[in-house]
């Protein structure tokens, strides 16, 4: 590992850069500069929020919904995880059909803390085992493997636990690479400014994405750092929602300070290793900029960033559109942020992102994303999950 100060990482790492803003170095100058410019468009252009074809079709009322998916093999059922601690059964169309799985009793309930979300094992249509991530009555993070058997789920196996020194910057999202790992996003541990520096010690799994083994919850040879051979991704502050659009591009929400949310988009060639800078760097700009860099792998910018004063507070990364539905949205990156509650979107071009543009409709306390087994896009506000349709 090379610790380097955050005008030398940037010199050495230029190279690693990719055309455009999505995956390239961080600039060297200090938080007074001005942003890189925005690019020009290079696709058809989003709707206009006036002339925006979508609405919010209302499927359901829930106990603080933040992530939902389609059961593997099973079309006539969702699952829903509320952040209390619950799993809920549910029909497409909204009906409620089963708790799946209650751990109300066994996780911790503050703000950022509770059961955060759940990830299908990629052999659930056969093996029927799914994982959970929560904070427990400690606060700690726990991710543990179930097995459903007669409907109900059996034989829970620890599978990594995290110590939190904090309650909030817990991360929480886990979900499957496209080589069956358990990926793990980790915040810095919480409090502010991180002040423990764990998002760019490797001697923490803290402010980090981790790449683990599903079965045992250890690293992989094959991760980049041997030093702390679970981590894949480092320099994270909150990384609440990621995913991975069809092509295995990492479009991924990292919560900001007090300042800056930033969305970062990473080609895969960069993903192994990546450095998202925190917390020397707050988006674009410095943070702690005498901090010590870890700068063994690409040290990547953002694609994307806006302001608290803009009306933000808390971005909640969103997911590629694909559906048949809303044909002008396809290909489009949706997202938001939990105070505003405005649903934007932008499109990947060679050289980034473009401009983002509201898409015409809000909710309260925006959580989360989803899509359907049609590949439609679900939305989780503070109480409600909904379906993107047409306008």
């Amino acid at each position: 590992m090379l610790n380097l100060r955050p005008w030398a990482a940037a010199l050495l790492l230029l190279a690693a850069a990719c055309s455009g803003n999505a995956g390239a170095a961080r600039p060297t100058h200090t938080s007074s500069a001005s942003p890189k410019p925005t690019p020009t468009p290079t696709v058809t252009p989003i709707p206009t929020s006036s002339a925006a074809p979508v609405k919010l079709e209302k499927l359901g009322t829930f106990e603080s919904p933040v992530w939902a998916a389609p059961v593997p093999g099973d079309p006539a059922h969702l699952w829903v995880v509320e952040k209390v601690g619950r799993i809920v059964e549910i029909t497409p169309d909204g009906a409620k059909t089963a708790v799946v799985l209650d751990l109300t009793k066994a996780v911790s309930h503050g703000n950022e803390q509770g059961l955060l979300s759940m990830a299908f094992d990629p052999g659930f249509a056969t093996n029927r085992r799914f994982y959970v991530d929560y904070t427990d009555t400690a606060g700690n993070t726990k991710i543990i493997r179930y097995t459903v058997v007669n409907h109900a789920p059996h034989d829970p196996l620890q599978v990594l636990e995290e110590d939190q020194p904090y309650p909030n910057h817990n991360g929480g999202l886990i979900l499957f690479d496209r080589t069956g790992k358990l990926l793990v996003g980790l915040g810095d541990g919480g409090s502010a400014g991180d002040p423990g520096n764990r998002a760019q010690s490797l001697g923490s799994d803290l402010g980090k994405i981790l790449r683990i083994d599903p079965t045992t919850g250890r690293g992989l040879a094959d991760n980049p750092y041997p030093v702390n051979n679970r981590v894949w991704a480092l320099g994270l502050r909150n990384p609440w929602r990621f995913s991975f659009d069809t092509n295995g591009d990492l479009y991924l929400g990292d919560v900001g300070q007090s300042k800056v949310e930033e969305i970062d988009v990473v080609a895969p060639r960069l993903q192994r290793g990546a450095n998202f800078g925190w917390s020397v760097y707050e988006g674009r700009d410095f943070f702690k900029k005498d901090e010590l860099i870890t700068a063994d792998g690409p040290l990547i910018m953002p694609a994307l960033t806006y302001l608290h004063s803009e009306g933000g507070c808390s971005v909640t990364g969103g997911v590629v559109y694909h559906g048949l539905a809303i044909p002008a949205l396809r290909g489009t990156y949706v997202y938001g942020d939990y105070c505003a509650g405005k649903l934007m979107g932008t499109r990947r071009t060679l050289h980034g992102l473009t401009p983002p543009v509201p898409l015409g409709v809000r909710v309260g306390g925006l959580q989360g994303f989803g899509v359907d087994r049609f590949g439609e896009l679900l939305v989780m506000s503070a109480d409600t999950l909904y379906r993107l349709t047409p306008g």
